[in-house]
């Protein structure tokens, strides 16, 4: 049976000494049975980051489960309503990062049902529906993801939480970013910074530079992302966060991989990977493979492209990321162009454009139309050629009016 890793325990480990005490977590941990000290089936020598990472094992979950439904039944009746919420939400976002879904949408709808009609737990439910909102968002459920935004600002409202406030505009500005609807996002994120005016939540403000270094990114304004990711990363460092330190790793890379710098590019995704493969992150681990498999793509190294792909897809059926599975087909059509199996190519970006559409991503739209533009000047066929790549540059237009040509 496969172990829970090690970076999963610690996490939750840390969370029950905090609420239960050591003695007290340490019976709990006993009682499980659990090799705390398993380091990601570390078990061979790997002789280079790409091997090792490729021969990562994918968790499928049985054990997770086990474990959080061992930790509520135990904790259910040792801890005050109040502790026992956090405790709740605390493991939701935790499952959240590692990949578990399910589990983690499972937490967040116990606490919202412990928290119909209670008012005085108002602020657990408000940040239960904002736990929702991210889960659907990784998930690429828009409409879903925008109505318990919706439903966290009018309790976060009732009870005048300006922090929340912040927190679900930067939620907003999140799930419009990634549709590529740049403006709506950045008025967000505006709006958001209005209500931390007087905050010193360090956590916080370093959420709002990485999103506006993303937008500044998708927007080709290099230099001012770098800026606003770099002084996230400062932020996150100083709080220990491994989850955002791994993610703005990434996100650094992918501004890298804009420029072409593809050594500083690979140098940031390994970074990311290695944290995230320590502790479990599968989220970051298929974003990770897919920015590497892209490189390697570009570099004409397709078959490490192509063993990558298939890694990031794995992980992307097994965490439900429509959007990176859409991602996925894409570099495969690259592949498949560069090896001159033009039939292949165009079935792979046309499966990630309908993808991209069921999804409403004008950016991923916008890419992909670009590539398939791309495998039909090369394959001889200029007037297709050209009309996809007028409505590659369409959406790009619509993303970024200033977009260079």
């Amino acid at each position: 049976m496969e172990k829970i890793n090690s970076g999963l325990t610690r996490e939750i480990e840390s969370l029950l000494n905090e609420l239960l005490g050591q003695e007290e977590a340490a019976n709990f941990f006993e009682g499980l049975n659990q090799d705390v000290s398993d380091k990601q089936n570390r078990t061979y020598q790997a002789g280079s980051e790409d091997q090792f990472q490729l021969s990562s094992k994918i968790p499928v979950g049985m054990n997770e489960r086990d474990l959080i439904n061992g930790i509520v039944t135990y904790v259910e009746k040792k801890l005050e309503t109040e502790k026992l919420l956090k405790l709740l939400l605390d493991l939701s976002q935790i499952m959240t990062f590692n990949g578990e879904v399910s589990i983690a949408t499972e937490l967040c709808d116990d606490v919202i049902a412990k928290t119909e009609n209670e008012k005085q737990f108002s602020k657990y439910r408000a940040e239960a529906l904002l736990s929702q909102a991210r889960i659907s968002w990784s998930q690429a459920y828009w409409d879903q993801s925008l109505e318990y935004v919706k439903e966290s600002y009018k309790i976060f409202a009732a009870i005048e939480d300006k922090t929340g406030f912040a927190r679900c505009e930067n939620m907003l500005a999140t799930i419009f970013g990634e549709k590529g609807e740049v403006k709506v996002a950045l008025e967000h994120l505006e709006r958001g910074l209005l209500f931390l005016a007087d905050s010193n939540d360090i956590a916080l403000r370093a959420m709002f530079e990485v999103n506006l270094g993303i937008l500044y990114n998708i927007q080709g304004e290099t230099g001012k992302a770098l800026w606003n990711l770099k002084n996230g990363l400062v932020k996150y460092e100083q709080l220990n966060d491994t989850r955002r330190i791994s993610r703005v790793r990434h996100n650094i890379g992918m501004i890298y991989t804009k420029l072409e710098d593809y050594q500083a590019a690979i140098e940031e995704f390994n970074k990311s990977i290695s944290i995230s493969m320590e502790n479990g992150y599968l989220s970051n681990c298929a974003i990770g493979y897919i920015g590497k498999a892209y490189i390697y793509s570009k570099l004409k190294n397709n078959s490490l492209a192509d063993v990558f792909t298939d890694k990031a897809m794995e992980i992307s059926y097994k965490i439900n990321d429509t959007l990176s599975i859409a991602e996925v087909y894409k570099i495969k059509g690259m592949i498949q162009s560069d090896l001159e199996n033009f039939e292949l190519s165009e079935e792979m970006f046309e499966n990630s454009l309908r993808l991209n559409e069921d999804l409403g991503s004008d950016l991923n739209k916008a890419e992909s139309f670009d590539e398939l533009s791309s495998l039909y000047e090369k394959s001889n066929q200029k007037d297709k050629a050209e009309k996809v790549k007028q409505t590659a540059n369409q959406y790009f237009e619509k993303i970024s009016p200033e977009k260079e040509e």
